[in-house]
C-alpha cells in the first residue's frame, strides 16, 4: 500500500538508511512499488508509491533548502492553490502536489492545511529547527500511525512498518481488541498495539525540541440553527456539488474506472464520470457471484449509461489465497468478510490504475438517521438509544452481555468499562444536542476512518483511488443538512430520481426495487405478493423475496473454508491467547457449522488470529 515512513532518534540497526529500508519493505514488500528516502544521522523519511499520482522525485525542497517534504496522495483544485501562491495557474508546478503543499507551508505555516482539498499524508522536515511536521487530510483518507518510545518517534502508513523496530513495545491493546469485537472496528486512536496510535483526521503533529504537539485544524460542526429551505433547494445544491466533486476527480492520463455496485452512490457518480472524463473511456467494475443482484443491476446501469462493464467473479476460496495480504494491508483491523475488494485487484488494474468508489456517501447523507432520533431522551438514555440502533442495523458483533460469556475474566478485568466509555465519548464529542447529529458525527469520526476506509486501503495496494464524496465542499454541505432532510437518505434518493429517472427505474440492492414508482416497481411487488401467497399455501418453497448476495460467506465457511477456519481458530495457540474462553470460541465456530450465522464474528476473529500469526508469534 502506498504511504510514508519515518524515524526520529537513534536507529535500531545503527544506520538510518538500513532501518528505513526495513520499514518500507514491511509497509509494502512488492517490487511494483517505487521507493525513495532521505536520511541524516538521527532522522529519516521514506516514500513507497505506485507512481501513478505525483511521480516527481521526492523529497521536494524549497528554493532556500530550509525545508523538504515527502507526500503521498493527491490534491484537487490545484489552480486555486497556485493562485494562493501567486503563481501561474496554467503552468504545471515542478514539484507536483508535494511542491504546492510545501510552498503553502512556507507561506502560511500550519494554517495552510485549511486550504487543501484531497486525500493525502505529508511529512515536512526543517533541518535547522530540527522540526518535523506530519499532516493529513480532513477525513484521514490515508491512515497514519505513530509511536513515541525510548526517546524515539516513528511514524508510518501502516502499523506493520513500525513493528520493524525490535525496540518498539509490542503489548497488545486489549481495549482495541474488545472494540473491534464489539463494533467491527476500533475507536478513537487505538490500534492492536498499545503503544501505536492512529493520527487524528484533519490534524498536524509537530515533533521538535519542545516535544510532541497535536494541532487539529478542522472539525465536523453542525449549525446551532438551520435556515428555512425547501428540499428542492437542497437537492439543487447537492446535485451541483456532486457533479463538481466528480469533475475534479475525473481527469487523469491513465484509464479510469469505478467500482459499480447495485447501490445508489456509485450509480450517481457514474454518469458524471463519463461526462467529465475525456482522455479515455470509463470502465465499470463489479465483483461477486455472476447471478447476484449487484452484478445484474450494475450491468444494466452500465449499459444504460453507455460504459464498458467488467465482471470479476468472487471465488469461494479467495480467502485462502488472499486473507494474509488483506490482514497485512489493514494491520488486522479490518474484518475479512469486508475486504473482498482485494480478491480481483490484479485483474482490475490490467484495465485501469485509477479507480473511483462511492465511499462515504451513505454515512454522510443519512443512512443511520432514523425516526427514533426524533425525541428528547434523558441523558442517561441517549447511549442505549444509539447502541440499540447499532444493534438493529446489524453492526454489533458481540453485545456487552455476550462478551461476559465470551471473554476471559482476566481480559474483561483489563478492559473494564473502556469500550462503552469511549463509545459515549465518541457521541458526545460532537457537541450536538440532536441524536441524529451525534450519530453522523460518530460515523465521520469513528466508523468511516476505522472501518469503511479499510476497503479503500486494500484497493490502494494495486490502484490509486479517488473518493468524490470526500470532497471538501460536499462534506461541508452534508453538515448543513437538517436531520429531517437527511432522514433515511430521502433527499439523496429524491435527488437521484429527479436527475436520472431512467436509472432510478433499475432496482437497487438490498431492496431489489426501483428507487421510484414505475411499472417495473409494480410488477416486482405483484410477483413478490404472489410468491408470498403461494408460499403460505405450501405450493412453492423458499423465500418469497429472493435476494441474491454478491458473496456467500456463511456457506463458504461451512464448506470450502471450514478446515482453514477450524485449523486457525481452534488451534491450541489460538485457544490459549488468553482473550477468549476456549469453550466459548469453540461454540461460536460449532454453532456456525451447524447452521447459525456467525459469519461476521468468525471474520473478525480470523483477522485477529492471522494478525497475531503474522506479527507476534
Amino acid at each position: 500500500m502506498p504511504g510514508l515512513v519515518g524515524y526520529f532518534g537513534q536507529p535500531p540497526y545503527g544506520v538510518m538508511a538500513d532501518h528505513l529500508q526495513k520499514m518500507m519493505t514491511a509497509l509494502e514488500p512488492e517490487p511494483v512499488y517505487q521507493r525513495e528516502m532521505y536520511s541524516e544521522d538521527n532522522i529519516g523519511f521514506g516514500r513507497v508509491t505506485l507512481g501513478v499520482f505525483n511521480p516527481q522525485p521526492q523529497p521536494v525542497w524549497n528554493a532556500e533548502k530550509t525545508c523538504c517534504i515527502f507526500f503521498e496522495g493527491e490534491l484537487f483544485e490545484q489552480q486555486r492553490l497556485l493562485k494562493l501562491l501567486n503563481l501561474d495557474d496554467h503552468v504545471p508546478y515542478a514539484g507536483g502536489d508535494a511542491g504546492i503543499l510545501l510552498g503553502l507551508y512556507d507561506m502560511l505555516g500550519l494554517d495552510c492545511a485549511v486550504h487543501l482539498n484531497g486525500g493525502f499524508i505529508a511529512a515536512i522536515w526543517e533541518p535547522a529547527a530540527q522540526k518535523l511536521v506530519l499532516l493529513n487530510d480532513r477525513l484521514g483518507q490515508y491512515p497514519f500511525y505513530y509511536a513515541s518510545y525510548n526517546g524515539r518517534f516513528a511514524f508510518a502508513s501502516g502499523v506493520r512498518a513500525l513493528l520493524s523496530d525490535p525496540g518498539l513495545p509490542c503489548q497488545v491493546d486489549r481495549v482495541g481488541i474488545a472494540e473491534f469485537l464489539t463494533f467491527d472496528h476500533l475507536l478513537h486512536d487505538h490500534t492492536l498495539i498499545a503503544g501505536v496510535k492512529l493520527m487524528r483526521q484533519g490534524c498536524a503533529i509537530v515533533v521538535s525540541q519542545d516535544g510532541i504537539q497535536t494541532h487539529p485544524y478542522i472539525d465536523f460542526k453542525f449549525p446551532a440553527y438551520y435556515p428555512q429551505r425547501s428540499e428542492a433547494d437542497y437537492i439543487d445544491e447537492y446535485v451541483s456539488l456532486l457533479e463538481q466533486a466528480v469533475a475534479r476527480q475525473a481527469q487523469h492520463t491513465s484509464p479510469i474506472a469505478i467500482l459499480l455496485s447495485g447501490g445508489m452512490d456509485s450509480r450517481f457518480i457514474l454518469p458524471y464520470l463519463k461526462k467529465h472524463t475525456n482522455l479515455s473511456p470509463v470502465k465499470a467494475f463489479t465483483w461477486g457471484d455472476p447471478q447476484c443482484d449487484d452484478v445484474v443491476f450494475a450491468r444494466e446501469v452500465a449499459k444504460t449509461v453507455g460504459v464498458e462493464h467488467h465482471l470479476f467473479d468472487l471465488p469461494a476460496d479467495w480467502l485462502q489465497h488472499k486473507a494474509l495480504d488483506a490482514v497485512r494491508l489493514t494491520d488486522g483491523m479490518g474484518n475479512l468478510v469486508n475486504l473482498h475488494a482485494i480478491a480481483s485487484l490484479d485483474q482490475e488494474v490490467q484495465h485501469a490504475q485509477v479507480i473511483l468508489k462511492g465511499f462515504l456517501g451513505d454515512a454522510m447523507f443519512g443512512f443511520a438517521v432514523r425516526p427514533v432520533f426524533w425525541a428528547n431522551y434523558a441523558p442517561e438514555v441517549n447511549t442505549s438509544v444509539h447502541f440499540k440502533l447499532h444493534q438493529d442495523q446489524g453492526v454489533i458483533t458481540f453485545t456487552p452481555d455476550e462478551q461476559k460469556e465470551f471473554f476471559t475474566e482476566n481480559f474483561q478485568h483489563s478492559v473494564g468499562s473502556a469500550v462503552m466509555d469511549e463509545y459515549v465519548a465518541g457521541m458526545n464529542e460532537s457537541g450536538a444536542d440532536s441524536l441524529a447529529d451525534q450519530r453522523i458525527y460518530f460515523d465521520f469520526r469513528q466508523r468511516v476512518p476505522r472501518m469503511t476506509i479499510k476497503g479503500v486501503e486494500v484497493v490502494r495496494s494495486r490502484a490509486m483511488t479517488r473518493l468524490p464524496f470526500a470532497d471538501n465542499d460536499l462534506v461541508e454541505f452534508s453538515l448543513r443538512l437538517p436531520p429531517g432532510i437527511r432522514l433515511e437518505r430521502n433527499m439523496v434518493r429524491n435527488a437521484f430520481i429527479c436527475t436520472y429517472p431512467e436509472l432510478a427505474q433499475i432496482p437497487i440492492t438490498p431492496s431489489g426495487l426501483p428507487l421510484m414508482n414505475c411499472a417495473r416497481d409494480i410488477r416486482i411487488r405483484i410477483e413478490r405478493l404472489l410468491r408470498w401467497h403461494l408460499t403460505q399455501r405450501g405450493l412453492i418453497k423458499g423465500p418469497y423475496t429472493e435476494r441474491r448476495p454478491y458473496a456467500h460467506y456463511a456457506e463458504w465457511f461451512r464448506a470450502n473454508l471450514r478446515n482453514w477456519i477450524e485449523t486457525n481458530l481452534l488451534s491450541e495457540r489460538s485457544l490459549g491467547r488468553g482473550y477468549y474462553q476456549p469453550d466459548a470460541l469453540r461454540r461460536v465456530v460449532r454453532e456456525h457449522m451447524e447452521g447459525k450465522n456467525n459469519t461476521v464474528r468468525i471474520g473478525a476473529l480470523m483477522s485477529i488470529e492471522l494478525w497475531h500469526q503474522l506479527y507476534l508469534d
